[in-house]
């Protein structure tokens, strides 16, 4: 499982006599990395994802979906906040993902990250699942 996210860019000169020369590091800008977070933030149609399987890797067994209720982003920060109604997703869960590209069937959309931790969610409570991601540049 990889927690950080890192983007690296590579720079290559390839000459006609075919000798390569690279490759050569650089660094993404500030600029370079609110537009990823822009980028991820503008993702069309993100759900919320809840499973109780405990397999390892990146899967979910699938009990419930739901729409994100909203997306925001400030500078590097990308915030997916879902609320869950008091008669939706009751009971023990295992695992929580955001899905872009995403619709109301299971298994459709591009997982962006899971999260494997017992969580639970009584029938009388209303509660937002708030799923944090920044952009943030390595050194």
């Amino acid at each position: 499982m990889n927690d950080n996210i890192k983007v690296k860019g590579e720079w290559y000169f390839e000459f006609e006599n075919g000798s390569i020369e690279g490759p050569f590091s650089n660094f993404i800008t500030t600029a370079g990395l609110a537009k990823i977070a822009e980028l991820l933030s503008g993702a069309s149609a993100p759900f919320l994802v809840v499973g109780d399987d405990m397999a390892d890797g990146e899967t979910i067994n699938e009990i419930f979906r739901k729409p994100v209720s909203a997306v925001t982003r400030s500078g590097a920060l990308i915030r997916y906040r879902t609320q869950l109604l008091t008669s939706e997703c009751n009971g023990d869960h295992q695992k929580v993902s955001i899905y872009l590209e995403a619709a109301e069937n299971a298994g459709t959309g591009i997982m962006l990250n899971l999260l494997k931790q017992p969580w639970s969610k009584a029938g009388n409570t209303t509660l937002t699942v708030e799923c944090r991601i920044t952009i943030q540049g390595v050194n």
